[in-house]
């Protein structure tokens, strides 16, 4: 077993020291690959988890918000209690801009105030909707 990877090391060499300029220009182009198409990816992703929030997400969290039942609840205050948490899941010290971690400056007055009073499905539309993803 010694002698086998003894071998593949100095296989690897050879093929570095031999090879040396062909794969530092492999090298050289994906990087170049992946400095041009990574950018357009990320937006591409981005775009579509953007869209499949707005599509399925909004419904899919009120279902389950919905099907929570009170002991599902309990246990996720028991979870943020054990860990000393505050009930968005930060330190129980942490302090919010306009009271919550769901203020956004770039929201309009009236989807701040639809933050202060949220029914679920209006709280996700305005949280979803003031977010500021830019790219």
């Amino acid at each position: 077993m010694i002698k086998f990877l003894i071998f593949i090391i100095i296989m690897g060499a050879l093929v570095g020291f031999v090879w040396h300029d062909e794969i530092g220009v492999w090298l050289e182009n994906w990087r170049k690959q992946a400095e041009e198409e990574g950018p357009g990816l990320i937006n591409e992703g981005y775009q579509q988890a953007k869209n499949w929030w707005e599509e399925k997400g909004e419904a899919w969290a009120d279902q389950f918000v919905a099907n929570l039942t009170s002991q599902g609840k309990q246990r996720i205050d028991q979870w943020l209690a054990e860990r000393n948490l505050n009930q968005y899941g930060d330190q129980q010290d942490t302090a919010y801009t306009g009271g919550t971690p769901l203020f956004n400056e770039q929201c309009t007055p009236a989807a701040r105030r639809s933050l202060t009073n949220p029914p679920a499905k209006a709280l996700t539309a305005t949280f979803i909707s003031c977010r500021s993803f830019r790219t």
